[in-house]
């Protein structure tokens, strides 16, 4: 059996994102998806709190923001404080047994880090991702992959969906594994399942964001 996995996603613990964590795990089994690693932005109350409803199902993860840009930590226990360099930020993950690599690293738009950091801490990355279904430019995708595929570091394919509609269009499929550095190992055999989202979730993103600046969707507890 493989697992078909959402390994970037958002609820309403980030800024942009309005979903609720009943609903994200409902939707996500509905669809179908074995795994989901939430990533709030420099936050991971939302994902400890999904982990004690649904432990089968939930990876705890953070979309950290380094001073080079956002990092992806997976299986952590510990927020990774914001704005730290990015290599002690990948130090941290790793002290508490956690796994990261760059989440959309070549887009400028939204905290990317950029090619010459993608190529110069490659060798402390446990992945990249190589696919991010709202950077709708293949040629940043294709060169985050090619960086990878040189490095000899894993790819992965994410939606970073803010809603429930985007939830699962992209997957990342791996067989099962007992650790999270077997994780690491399965994602070296992992299916890459790319789709792009609609033009509508960076939108629904903006929306969720202002509605949160004007006071009209409360911020999660």
């Amino acid at each position: 059996m493989l697992l078909d996995l959402e390994l970037h996603c958002h609820t309403h613990y980030s800024p942009d994102s309005l979903v609720k964590l009943p609903d994200l795990i409902e939707h996500a089994r509905k669809i179908g998806l074995h795994r989901v690693a939430i990533t709030d932005h420099s936050e991971i109350e939302g994902a400890l709190r999904a982990y004690e409803m649904a432990p089968d199902l939930i990876i705890v993860g953070e979309e950290a923001m380094t001073q080079q840009g956002e990092l992806l930590c997976l299986f952590i226990q510990e927020r990774i404080p914001p704005d730290l360099p990015l290599e002690e930020a990948i130090e941290r993950v790793h002290a508490q047994g956690g796994i990261c690599g760059p989440s959309h690293p070549l887009d400028p738009r939204r905290c990317g880090i950029g090619l010459d950091n993608l190529i110069r801490y490659a060798p402390l990355f446990d992945f990249i991702e190589v696919f991010n279904a709202r950077l709708r430019d293949a040629e940043k995708n294709a060169e985050a992959a090619r960086v990878a595929l040189e490095a000899g570091v894993p790819g992965i394919c994410t939606s970073d969906a803010h809603t429930l509609a985007e939830l699962g269009i992209s997957r990342t499929r791996i067989r099962p594994y007992d650790s999270p550095q077997d994780f690491v190992a399965a994602l070296r055999e992992a299916e890459l399942v790319p789709q792009y989202s609609s033009l509508m979730a960076s939108v629904s993103s903006r929306l969720a964001a202002f509605a949160r600046e004007l006071g009209f969707v409360r911020a999660a507890p």
